[in-house]
């Protein structure tokens, strides 16, 4: 399916069709004639007449006749749209045309497919290491009809609260500043949310095989997925949220993504001593056999102060 705004402007990607937009433009407000552009363009009318009939059809033109004459007159806001839509269906945003200013509290909610795992471990994650420097929430594209067992059983063994972790879809959390996709699928359907356009990042996350039912693989996923989530938050929380601006949060969720130092930022990980409290096991592995042991280290990522600030 195409991109709000690319039939639009794609129509402008002949020099023909782009230069009477550009001649009219020049003229506002006054209109021009068919005959008129023809003749500043130095083309047959005739070949005008399916351009100029083409860049009407999309709203970019507006006609209007007076007796046997046509008037073309352009419509800037048309082009402002087309030009807006496409940038924020293709690049979410990141070329710019949002409105910026700081972000203040924002609300973040983890996309992934069903809202019955992973998203929900990171609502779960982010609730604990928010303190209160951001709100947290968590949807599903096709929210399931219970949350993962092995999910629930694993944060009830961290002491977290699952009473309220259950599965949603979108629409509840229409207002959400930021939406963080952590399954390939959901980060094809960002953004999700038109007006206001959220900040967007795709999170990749460690998954079992699919298909793969064993309890012990995707136990072991999930721990990791749960330390990488713990580790980006735990930066987040750290961040000076209330005076970022929108592209700096942008930038700063890229560095988290990727782990990696961009654009001056300081950024980087560093291994931690282990803090001693071994990954809970499951009842389910026991027919499973022995869980598996917890890596030797804690990887945090640290942000110190940098220009995204502003």
């Amino acid at each position: 399916m195409d991109a709000p705004g690319l039939p639009s402007l794609s129509l402008l990607g002949h020099p023909l069709r782009a230069g009477v937009l550009r001649l009219l433009m020049r003229h506002l407000p006054r209109p021009l004639g068919a005959g008129e552009l023809a003749e500043a363009l130095q083309v047959a009318p005739s070949t005008l007449s399916a351009h100029l009939s083409a860049l009407t059809s999309a709203g970019l033109l507006a006609l209007r006749r007076d007796g046997p004459a046509r008037l073309y007159t352009a419509i800037p806001g048309a082009l402002e749209s087309a030009a807006d839509a496409l940038l924020r269906d293709l690049a979410l945003g990141r070329a710019g045309g949002i409105p910026g200013g700081a972000v203040g509290k924002p609300r973040l909610l983890f996309l992934d497919d069903d809202n019955a795992g992973l998203s929900l471990l990171a609502e779960a994650v982010g609730r604990r290491v928010a303190r209160g420097r951001f709100m947290v929430a968590s949807a599903g594209l096709r929210p399931a009809s219970t949350a993962d067992p092995l999910v629930m059983e694993m944060l009830r063994a961290r002491d977290h609260d699952t009473v309220s972790l259950v599965p949603e879809g979108t629409s509840a959390h229409a207002g959400a500043e930021v939406v963080i996709a952590l399954s390939p699928s959901a980060a094809e359907a960002l953004p999700v949310f038109a007006d206001p356009l959220p900040v967007c990042i795709y999170w990749p996350m460690l998954e079992a095989p699919p298909g793969d039912a064993r309890v012990i693989p995707r136990a072991a996923a999930l721990h990791g997925a749960y330390r990488a989530l713990e580790a980006r938050l735990t930066a987040l929380s750290a961040l000076p949220l209330a005076r970022l601006s929108r592209e700096g949060l942008q930038a700063a969720l890229d560095d988290l993504s990727s782990g990696l130092p961009e654009g001056g930022r300081a950024c980087v990980s560093r291994r931690e001593p282990d803090r001693g409290r071994p990954f809970p096991a499951p009842a389910a592995w026991a027919a499973s056999g022995p869980a598996p042991r917890p890596s030797p280290a804690h990887r945090r990522v640290r942000y110190g102060a940098g220009p995204a600030v502003s």
